[in-house]
């Protein structure tokens, strides 16, 4: 089985390995060289996730062009400046231009904040939850987080979804801000709003690995 990897040096005591997107990651302390050691010693692990990952790819579908808020938006060539047209649901965009990505990922940017803001307001207001600011970042390794500052920080990939699925994320992680630990009280909480939780969960492990793709997508030279 050929799995894409690459090599991290950082200042952690023990070698190990992490699933980020569609590769694995191996985080290697400055003295250790050699990754094959680990990689041989964790082999099923990484075969076992590897397969996981390539069966929900699988049930899910390679998904074409792009997605904003769940609905396609077909990906076009252009030697002009690019943008994305809601009109014609058409993303401009010359992926050999890494400029032309950037511009792309800072209206993604924009149009999620914008998305985000009353869906935050709605819920901190219905809850009586304090918070500091949201940010929107592109996390390599999850869907949100709440920070001891209670901020909270939304992958940039929440672009993709469905609007339901976006207010199920905002939702968990402001919870956060009252529950640190996914326990019962947490969980508990989160039901009152989302009875579905658990469809929730296992759709977004579906949409982490295609979500991927989609962003791929933007950096194929092949799209017309």
């Amino acid at each position: 089985m050929e799995i894409p990897y690459k090599i991290e040096r950082r200042k952690v005591k023990y070698p190990r390995l992490e699933l980020k997107g569609l590769q694995l990651v191996v985080i290697l302390p400055p003295e250790i060289d050699d990754s094959t050691k680990i990689i041989e010693k964790r082999k099923s692990w990484i075969q076992r996730k590897w397969s996981t990952i390539q069966k929900t790819i699988e049930r899910a579908g390679i998904p074409k062009d792009f997605k904003i808020f769940g609905e396609t938006y077909i990906i076009e060539k252009t030697t002009e400046k690019p943008r994305i047209s809601h009109i014609e649901k058409k993303v401009y965009i010359n992926p050999e231009k890494s400029e032309h990505y950037k511009a792309i990922i800072n209206q993604l940017r924009k149009l999620l904040k914008i998305k985000v803001k009353p869906i935050v307001e709605e819920y901190a207001a219905k809850y009586d939850l304090k918070l500091n600011k949201v940010l929107v970042k592109r996390q390599t390794t999850k869907w949100g987080s709440c920070s001891s500052k209670k901020n909270i920080t939304l992958n940039l990939k929440l672009i993709c979804l469905p609007e339901q699925t976006i207010r199920y994320i905002i939702f968990h992680e402001l919870t956060h801000l009252k529950h640190k630990k996914h326990n019962q009280t947490f969980w508990q909480t989160i039901s009152q709003e989302f009875p579905n939780y658990e469809e929730q969960e296992q759709k977004l492990l579906e949409y982490w690995f295609t979500t991927e793709l989609l962003f791929n997508n933007l950096r194929q030279p092949t799209c017309e």
